[in-house]
């Protein structure tokens, strides 16, 4: 019989204590695996979902609050802007191209954002682009004649079950003011694919307030300008400006980066912990294991057996139980991954990819096994260092 053999036989022989240790391992392995996938997803989430705006601009407040609400969909909305900001921004000759943006309420949780068709647009410094699965983007309208019509994001168009031409409302106060399906955007992986656009007349016509407002209002406008050199400029004129503030969207981002680069710290302190207990219990369970079969290990010592060939028997047997808990432990936790994904796209609306497969996880298997080797080496010495002699005199 082989080493392997005699080693998988042994094995065999401790099912539950094999058992116990390969679970032990694989659960390790999953939170492992499963926390650096959410969150490289999340962190992939937002540099993919970031604007390719310079500057947003809105109502004075909390920076922070201004893009999650804006561009992540992740907060709720900062006061109004006067449609006035934006007219003076779009003839502002610095800048190249502004976007108005206003958000309301939502349908079946999926925000509705009212913007212009530019919003859509595609220009040679955008990395994202849109393009409708069925139908066509929401008609230009004006405020005397709305057309009520709007494009749903993917995700906005799976979960609420509409299609192409399926008129809706919010309530029975808005029954007088159905909207209609005019195009289903191709997946995106940003917010917007858990968004609902209409067009700001049509926004305007289905907000009471609004309707009343002799100067319509807005959340916040989009700014790319002409030249690098003029953002410096429009910048700090806007925020000199009692009404409004500018945003860099980057800044904000790299703040949060910070923050999640703090939570990784932690996270990883948490998840070094857990290799340490995982491994300390591997240890543990082959060390107990060695000592029960001294007495084998005498016998298969005087039968001919070699100390390198016990030592060997001895550390496969823990490389074994690693490899497969490992294993295990790599399936499991794109399972928790890919539940821990759908959880954040349901309440925070981030999409991560759960089933990213790269260079970590095999190593992280191999990392496991190494693991598993240095647990083993021990009990492996105590084995290869049995007293023949000691060990197979008479029990009585």
């Amino acid at each position: 019989m082989t080493v392997l053999g005699v080693a998988l036989r042994y094995l065999r022989g401790r099912r539950v204590a094999t058992t116990l240790s390969a679970v032990s391992i694989a659960l390790g392995v999953s939170l492992v695996l499963a926390s650096v996938l959410l969150s490289r997803g999340i962190e992939k989430a937002f540099v993919e979902g970031a604007t390719d705006y310079s500057l947003i601009v809105g109502a004075k407040g909390s920076a922070t609050q201004l893009v999650l609400s804006v561009v992540f969909r992740m907060d709720t909305a900062t006061p109004n802007i006067l449609r006035a900001t934006y007219d003076r921004l779009a003839s502002d000759p610095r800048v190249d191209v502004a976007v108005p943006v206003a958000l309301g309420d939502a349908y079946q949780g999926f925000r509705y954002v009212a913007t212009s068709p530019a919003y859509f647009a595609t220009f040679p410094w955008r990395r994202k682009s849109f393009t409708v699965t069925e139908g066509r983007f929401f008609r230009p309208d004006t405020p005397e004649d709305p057309g009520y019509e709007v494009v749903l994001g993917a995700e906005a168009a799976r979960r609420t079950g509409l299609r192409l031409g399926d008129r809706f409302s919010e309530g029975e106060e808005m029954a007088e003011f159905p909207l209609r399906v005019a195009g289903i955007l191709r997946p995106t992986r940003s917010a917007d694919d858990r968004a609902i656009f209409l067009s700001l007349p049509s926004f305007w016509g289905m907000n009471e307030v609004a309707r009343k407002m002799q100067m319509k209002p807005l959340t916040a406008v989009l700014v790319r300008p002409k030249r690098m050199s003029d953002l410096p400029a429009l910048h700090r004129q806007l925020n000199i400006s009692q009404e409004t503030q500018a945003v860099f969207p980057s800044a904000v981002l790299l703040g949060i980066f910070n923050l999640l680069g703090l939570a990784e710290e932690i996270l990883g302190l948490i998840l070094a912990i857990v290799a340490i207990v995982v491994g300390l219990y591997l240890f543990v369970s082959m060390y107990s294991a060695t000592l029960e079969r001294t007495r084998e290990i005498a016998t298969m010592r005087a039968l001919g057996a070699r100390r390198a060939t016990i030592l060997a028997i001895v550390l496969l047997e823990s490389c074994v139980v690693t490899l497969v808990g490992g294993c295990a432990g790599v399936v499991l936790g794109h399972g928790v991954a890919y539940a821990g994904a759908q959880l954040l796209a349901v309440r925070a609306g981030v999409t991560a990819d759960p089933f990213a497969i790269g260079v970590l996880q095999p190593l992280v298997v191999a990392g496991v096994v190494l693991l598993g080797a240095l647990a083993g080496l021990l009990p492996a010495l105590s084995a290869y260092r049995v007293d023949v002699e000691a060990n197979l005199a008479p029990l009585s």
